[in-house]
């Protein structure tokens, strides 16, 4: 581009009819190089770590959620055209059929320096505005560790004290409580030894950040796939990890893989341990049991508003998808051993599951981590 600008003298139809000086011609370079392989306007938004979601319901409503809360973004596109073209030209660019047969997509955009970025898109066709929805999550490429969790207050409020109860099966006196520590006391590596799993909260509570985290933790001889829609867990310096997502039917193509026939794929490798980026159907939560019971270690999320509603809606999955009965899919959820609940980015509560009641057909539930 800067060869064309010094032969060509960039743009005289405009006035400019002069060499460009090297800053002006870098600074359109970076206006061409946003527009046609970036974000435009949501550059800025993009690159700046505090921001974690970005939606654009019109080219002059734009919204953006900032350490936390929601928020306008303070921008615009120049006009509805130019919204238009923003969307045609994300869409192009990452292969996206955006058709009436497929007016609801969700794909991964690995291109941006700073972070992967989740985008889906809801189409005119479907939204009663008559304009296409556009949102955005930003998941760092740079994985966050547990320390730099606990420094970002992922295990302490500054108005509440977060505490670990050491043993709940004993009366408890002032020693019992002590407060966390970047490694949460012996309680992380206990979650990372354990048979398994179950991540809960609603979205962008922080399930995603603290399950990366903890998968550094995996140790190298285990052998590790990851199975999951968008590819927002990670682990590149894992030597025995395998990390699959999903392939979608896409209009006229007949072929589709979902989670289900992954994690099916995955009990016939050699594996130690499943992860499941996130379940929302009924035969991905089944699947994913299958496994927790035959001594898979297996990591998943599904929202859920505490450690039990989170228990509660695999179980309600299970059922859907094996016509079994309420309390027998809760059994089917024995081979996980502790249930994370996040909420506002914080490790609100931990529940270890102990095992099974026969008498009473549940399961065996042990607070052992609360937020006071």
């Amino acid at each position: 581009i800067k060869e064309e600008m010094l032969k060509n003298r960039l743009f005289p139809e405009h006035g400019i009819n002069r060499v460009l000086t090297e800053e002006e011609q870098d600074k359109v370079i970076n206006i061409i190089d946003s527009r046609q392989f970036g974000y435009g306007v949501l550059d800025q938004f993009i690159t700046n770590p505090e921001v974690s979601d970005i939606k654009t319901y019109s080219w002059d409503n734009i919204r953006i959620k900032k350490n936390g809360k929601r928020m306008d973004a303070g921008v615009t596109f120049k006009n509805p055209k130019d919204y238009d073209d923003f969307c045609n030209r994300v869409l192009e660019r990452n292969g996206i059929n955006f058709g009436t047969a497929n007016a609801a997509q969700t794909f991964t955009d690995a291109a941006q320096p700073s972070a992967r970025l989740r985008d889906s898109a809801i189409s005119e066709f479907l939204t009663d505005s008559g304009i296409p929805c556009f949102a955005i999550r930003k998941i760092p490429k740079e994985k966050m560790t547990i320390e730099t969790l606990y420094n970002k207050g992922m295990f302490e409020s500054e108005k509440r004290k977060v505490v670990h109860r050491l043993n709940t099966s004993e009366e408890m006196g002032p020693e019992d409580f002590i407060p966390t520590n970047p490694t949460l006391n012996d309680l992380i590596p206990k979650l990372v030894r354990s048979s398994g799993i179950l991540f809960t909260g609603k979205g962008a509570s922080g399930k995603t950040s603290f399950m990366n985290a903890l998968a550094e933790l995996i140790p190298h001889d285990e052998s590790v796939m990851l199975c999951q829609e968008n590819p927002e867990l990670f682990m590149p310096n894992h030597p025995d990890c395998l990390a699959t997502h999903v392939m979608i039917n896409k209009g006229k193509d007949t072929v589709s893989y979902g989670l289900g026939d992954l994690t099916r794929m995955a009990l016939l490798i050699d594996l130690d341990r499943i992860i499941v980026g996130e379940v929302k159907q009924a035969d991905e939560a089944e699947g994913l049991s299958k496994a927790s019971m035959t001594g898979h270690k297996c990591w998943t999320s599904v929202h859920g508003n505490n450690c039990r509603m989170g228990i509660n809606k695999m179980a309600d999955y299970i059922s859907a998808a094996t016509g079994y009965d309420i309390k027998s899919s809760l059994a089917q959820l024995q081979g996980f051993e502790y249930v994370v609940y996040m909420e506002n980015f914080q490790v609100a509560e931990i529940v270890h599951i102990k095992g099974w009641d026969r008498e009473n057909k549940e399961l065996i539930l042990e607070d052992v981590y609360k937020v006071a």
